[in-house]
């Protein structure tokens, strides 16, 4: 199991909580409440949050007023008790759809997490962890499942060439039977994200084949990357249509879905 860092007695460290529209995967456009944490154990070229892999932040940055974008700062690590005082305000200023736990890598946090989401009810709601998805054994070890799990496939392209796929498999699985100890239908609460540039065509065409072979009707989002400074370009409207045919051969529910946050210009 991989070891749980930024984890101590007192709390968690954590980057901001703010109040935001969720921009990417099935969710987007609903309103919810951020909770990001600091630390990712991943370096992929994708990455919209890098500073998750510098030095742990001494201070975290919590929104005044839902929707403000004024910030004060508190001393890290945060407490369970602090976190849902900041949630509580947050939705009292304005109704949220759920609260997104997001880094970073939220599962590095597996041992915080185990007190923070028994807690939560006590906001009434739900809880959608956004994960790299690799780190099954942290997934399984949670005593209470999220209500959503929104898992990334990290692509080759992506990450510098490694590969991932038995990780992606086994978390896969996990969250698959972590979900269906939950009322509803599970493929309404779990989603696979992909993050796709110029040159994934063949690998989303074996994530696909991957993702079938544990289930296929799970909703699959395809992102084309967003162009940053000199990082790597967005796909062209070619590959984009090709790259949803490709998965499409293989699961039903496929959508491609740009990062529409950063095209709103919200955080």
């Amino acid at each position: 199991m991989s070891q749980r860092p930024h984890i101590n007695s007192f709390g968690a460290v954590v980057q901001e909580i703010f109040s935001g529209i969720q921009g990417e995967g099935v969710l987007v456009g609903m309103r919810q409440i951020f909770l990001r944490f600091h630390g990712c154990q991943l370096r992929c070229r994708y990455c919209d949050t890098p500073a998750s892999r510098l030095a742990p932040p001494a201070q975290c940055a919590i929104e005044r007023e839902a929707g403000s974008r004024e910030f004060v700062y508190a001393d890290n690590p945060r407490t369970v008790a602090d976190i849902l005082d900041v949630m509580r305000a947050l939705q009292m200023d304005f109704p949220h759809h759920s609260v997104s736990l997001t880094g970073g890598e939220p599962l590095l946090h597996g041992a915080f997490l185990d007190a923070l989401l028994p807690a939560m009810s006590t906001i009434r709601l739900p809880v959608y962890l956004e994960t790299n998805g690799v780190l099954a054994d942290e997934l399984a070890a949670l005593a209470m499942p999220p209500d959503y799990i929104a898992m990334d496939i990290k692509l080759p392209s992506a990450t510098g060439g490694e590969a991932m796929w038995d990780a992606h498999a086994a978390f896969l699985a996990i969250a698959l039977e972590q979900l269906t100890r939950l009322p509803g239908e599970v493929t309404r609460r779990l989603q696979v994200k992909m993050v796709f540039g110029e040159e994934s065509l063949p690998e989303i065409e074996y994530a696909a084949h991957l993702i079938a072979a544990i289930r296929g009707d799970i909703p699959c989002v395809l992102q084309p990357v967003t162009l940053r400074g000199d990082g790597p370009a967005s796909p062209s409207p070619a590959v984009v249509l090709e790259a949803r045919r490709r998965a499409s051969v293989y699961l039903s529910q496929v959508r491609v879905i740009p990062q529409t946050h950063v095209l709103l210009g919200q955080r």
